[in-house]
């Protein structure tokens, strides 16, 4: 299959060219018009399908719910919002609980059914701190266990491939080194921590800032605490750009300070996602989402999550933050892909990648969306 633009989202630039596939890859990068292709997208563009590490559910479900329907549902769901890629995200619940969400997950990413990937799981709890839950249950809160871990992994038939954890409480960081020993990478959240432990959970194989200033004691200029250490090193940060969870002028800070490799775009949507405005239980927590889609714990101020999709957030980037739109893709394709190591599969149209690939109009609405070459979703108004 081949299909062309006149922006074709490359190296970090458009231009225009043509994309051929092969047996769900890339096989070659071609001029603009050099053959004749089986979609031509003129003017609209062809970026890299977006990569979401972090998201709970959506339409009902959850990735704590041991329910193999509903992860297939939300899997082929995802690319209409231009996701080609994933990482299921738990949040805390009972050992047992977490368990078989763990199981399921890993069965259903053996069946490799169409639509958007899951790369692995993004295990957020149960290992975090109690003054920065969130949503998260106080009951079920534990402090980091090498032991533990390891039975989660093993349950997840090794699936388990980026974990939030609250620094602070991971002693001597046996956790984070035996995590990232073994190729799992390390995000710092839900987090009371100081600046210099968590630079020091960094120097010991911590890589990313779960959703950046959300859950986590925020910087004072004579106490930088770990949302200081976000800021000033160079390790990578998620963000979700809703317009709620972050100020826009916060966002572009986060961008200047973290210039254009290191920011990750993250919708951190959960199961209310796509539902009306009303009150639902979602992984065993009463929430309320209201008419903007954002949810909190029910009665309380507490934002529990989304219902953000991602070309919305890229959208939000664009247009609230001042970001630029190389740099705002560039945060939901080729810096996932780096924080997970698979920048040699997944995020860039480059020859030898998956032929995961977005289409989007001028209003980052999708046109289309392939995932391993093939085409999943089509826009009503998409024509050839």
């Amino acid at each position: 299959m081949i299909i062309q633009s006149k922006m074709v989202f490359v190296s970090g630039q458009f231009i225009p060219a043509q994309i051929h596939m092969d047996n769900g890859k890339i096989s070659k990068i071609s001029p603009y018009g050099e053959s004749v292709p089986d979609a031509d997208y003129e003017d609209k563009l062809i970026v890299p399908g977006f990569i979401d590490i972090h998201t709970h559910g959506m339409g009902g479900y959850s990735a704590d719910d041991p329910s193999p329907e509903g992860l297939i549902k939300w899997l082929k769901a995802l690319p209409s919002e231009g996701v080609t890629a994933f990482l299921p995200t738990t949040t805390t619940q009972s050992k047992e609980n977490t368990v078989r969400a763990l199981k399921n997950i890993a069965d259903v990413m053996k069946q490799n059914h169409s639509g958007a990937e899951i790369l692995g799981i993004h295990l957020e709890g149960p290992f975090i701190d109690y003054n920065h839950k969130g949503m998260h249950i106080k009951d079920h809160l534990r402090a980091p266990s090498v032991e533990e871990f390891m039975e989660y992994q093993k349950a997840a038939d090794n699936s388990i491939k980026y974990m939030t954890i609250a620094c602070e409480h991971d002693s001597d960081f046996a956790l984070i080194r035996y995590a990232t020993r073994n190729g799992v990478t390390v995000s710092i959240g839900h987090s009371g921590a100081s600046f210099e432990n968590a630079m020091l959970a960094l120097a010991n194989g911590a890589m990313s800032f779960t959703h950046s200033f959300n859950a986590m004691k925020g910087l004072h200029h004579r106490e930088p605490a770990v949302a200081g250490a976000l800021m000033s090193s160079n390790a990578f940060a998620e963000v979700i750009a809703d317009g709620y969870h972050v100020h826009p002028s916060v966002v572009k800070i986060l961008f200047n300070a973290k210039g254009n490799s290191n920011v990750i775009l993250v919708t951190d949507a959960i199961g209310v996602k796509g539902l009306p405005e009303g009150v639902y239980e979602i992984s065993n927590v009463k929430v309320s989402l209201d008419k903007n889609g954002t949810a909190r714990n029910f009665g309380t101020d507490t934002i529990a999550g989304s219902s953000l999709k991602m070309n919305e957030g890229v959208k939000f980037l664009v247009e609230r933050c001042s970001v630029s739109v190389e740099n705002a893709i560039l945060a939901a394709t080729l810096n996932p892909a780096r924080v997970l190591g698979v920048e040699n599969r997944k995020g860039q149209i480059r020859y030898g990648n998956d032929a995961d690939l977005t289409v989007l109009d001028y209003g980052f609405g999708v046109t289309a969306a392939y995932c391993r070459g093939m085409l999943v979703y089509r826009s009503n108004n998409c024509r050839d």
